[in-house]
């Protein structure tokens, strides 16, 4: 496996995702990597790995550590990227909604210090949390509704994409 302590390009980490494609303990050795505050570069790249990983490897292997990877993304001391974090979330599929998360996710998806990319994530995220529920939906579609209209294309498509889910 590519080491994760030195700067990678997107195909090394495309390259060491698919290597560890059914590798347990190799997907739980990188989720270890990642929580290392110690080491922002091995933390980054390891999160960076783990968000490339199949949607089937990360239900199989990281769903068990949802709890912690929700704990991770609404941390305030995150040393990496938070949509990393988001997008593994983003992929993985929960039958209940995370209180915390969700809380979060509306909180946040406006915040100016919130790159476009994580805002994106976050309003991905509130809207598949709040559709089987019509009052969070009608919460989200306001928070949505106040956003600025000259958002960013990522964010604008978030937006548009998230009020087809919430509104179907």
């Amino acid at each position: 496996m590519t080491p994760l302590d030195i700067r990678l390009s997107k195909a090394q980490v495309m390259t060491t995702a698919n290597k560890l494609h059914h590798d347990e303990c190799g997907i739980e050795a990188v989720f270890t990597a990642m929580k290392q505050a110690d080491n922002p570069r091995v933390a980054y790249n390891a999160a960076w790995v783990l968000s490339h990983l199949s949607k089937e490897d990360k239900r199989i292997y990281l769903l068990p550590h949802y709890g912690e990877l929700v704990d991770m993304a609404i941390s305030t001391e995150l040393c990496f990227r938070r949509g990393l974090i988001l997008a593994i979330l983003a992929d993985l599929p929960t039958n209940e909604p995370n209180g915390k998360l969700l809380d979060f996710c509306l909180t946040h998806l406006t915040d100016s210090k919130e790159s476009d990319s994580t805002c994106s994530v976050m309003i991905k995220l509130a809207a598949r949390m709040c559709k089987p529920y019509s009052e969070l939906c009608k919460e989200l579609t306001l928070c949505l509704n106040m956003m600025p209209q000259d958002s960013s294309p990522s964010i604008a498509a978030a937006k548009r994409n998230a009020l087809k889910i919430i509104q179907a």
